[in-house]
């Protein structure tokens, strides 16, 4: 999508396409055809009908397509370039939906497992941390401060803050899960020194590190999930209105081009 649309808007010139005929308007009612189809997917959520048409994975992908290809569709149809007063708000709606769909398609990819995997639940992610620290607990048990670190570790993660809070808390997230964990070795360095353990202790101890890495990293993901599904929750209410938006816009500038 990207090389296509960088290609029209260096090659616009030499295209020689324009909206009022031939290939330019036919270019504009195809992309406005296939946005319309859109609708499809949110319909087939809903209608007992289209759900026998197919599984939600395949249209999931067809409404991924349509939204590329219909609004480059519609950029070459106006040949990259602004016109009337009606048709460049029908273009930047266009271009705010299609920026709103790539943002939600970013935020549905890390509360699912990948573009087209299932979807991620809070709860599955607490069982498998839960099912890491029982195991941590069992091979480290006399290590206290470590585990009281994980525990410290778990509760930021999971803590409950405003929205803002939570967007703006996220970035630092993963830094603070590297100092988190260069102190877990350090209180770990601290505690073999103390407990003079021999050579075969440390070596098992130190191994446990990787059981700590894996609950680190399962911890950042509950976090993350926790963020995201804010997120995507909040990208549902303003996706349709602004795709509504699109739908009149773009109606008012068919019906004024044919018109006047």
């Amino acid at each position: 999508m990207f090389a296509s649309i960088l290609y029209g808007w260096v090659n616009h010139e030499a295209l020689y396409l324009t909206s009022d005929y031939g290939a330019g308007y036919y270019l504009g009612i195809v992309g406005g055809v296939l946005m319309l189809l859109l609708l499809l997917y949110p319909l087939r959520k809903k209608s007992r009908l289209l759900q026998r048409l197919g599984p939600m994975k395949t249209w999931f992908q067809l409404h991924m397509i349509l939204g590329i290809i219909g609004p480059t569709l519609v950029l070459y149809h106006a040949n990259f370039s602004l016109g009337s007063v009606n048709s460049n708000v029908a273009l930047f709606s266009m271009i705010t939906v299609a920026g709103s769909g790539l943002i939600g398609r970013f935020i549905y990819t890390h509360i699912h497992a990948g573009l087209y995997g299932n979807k991620v639940t809070i709860s599955e992610l607490g069982k498998n941390l839960e099912a890491d620290k029982q195991l941590i607990v069992k091979q480290l048990s006399s290590f206290p401060d470590i585990i009281d670190e994980l525990d410290k570790l778990k509760d930021r993660a999971i803590k409950r803050r405003n929205f803002f809070m939570q967007v703006l808390w996220l970035p630092v997230m993963t830094f603070q899960m590297f100092l988190r964990r260069r102190k877990i070795k350090r209180l770990l360095k601290k505690d073999i020194k103390k407990k003079k353990l021999k050579n075969a202790d440390i070596d098992f101890i130190k191994q446990n590190l990787q059981s700590i890495s894996y609950y680190i990293i399962t911890t950042r993901k509950l976090a993350q999930l926790n963020t995201y599904e804010r997120l995507f929750s909040l990208w549902h209410i303003l996706h349709m209105p602004l795709f509504i938006m699109l739908i009149i816009t773009s109606i008012i500038h068919v019906v004024a081009v044919h018109m006047y």
